[in-house]
């Protein structure tokens, strides 16, 4: 039987031969909201008291933490929903927001720029 030492993966070739390109660097994470695993009631007082925190202090980008649901009964979101329609009709606090990158969370989370 021969040895495998010494040999290299192909995979190993592809890597070390192809060219690397850069990462563009991203952004530094925003604070963040957390409402997972949180009853409704409290994830809606949760959102607005900090919101409105993080407003009076002059942040501008917030990360809002609402999960996806999975622990919700029949999996369905509740909070996640809530808190989109939270932000679309307190436009005295919420200036726009977007659905967060996939390695800040996907569609568990959105972004949220601040009214300043």
């Amino acid at each position: 039987m021969a040895s495998k030492r010494g040999r290299r993966s192909i995979r190993y070739d592809a890597v070390e031969d192809g060219e690397r390109k850069p990462r563009p660097p991203r952004a530094p994470m925003p604070p963040q909201v957390l409402l997972r695993l949180l009853r409704f009631e409290e994830a809606m007082l949760r959102l607005e008291t900090q919101l409105r925190a993080f407003q009076r202090h002059g942040t501008h980008e917030v990360l809002v933490v609402h999960g996806k649901g999975q622990h919700s009964p029949g999996g369905r979101p509740v909070i996640a929903p809530a808190v989109r329609e939270w932000c679309d009709r307190h436009g005295d606090v919420v200036l726009s927001w977007r659905e967060a990158p996939r390695d800040w969370g996907g569609e568990g989370a959105i972004v949220v720029q601040l009214r300043i």
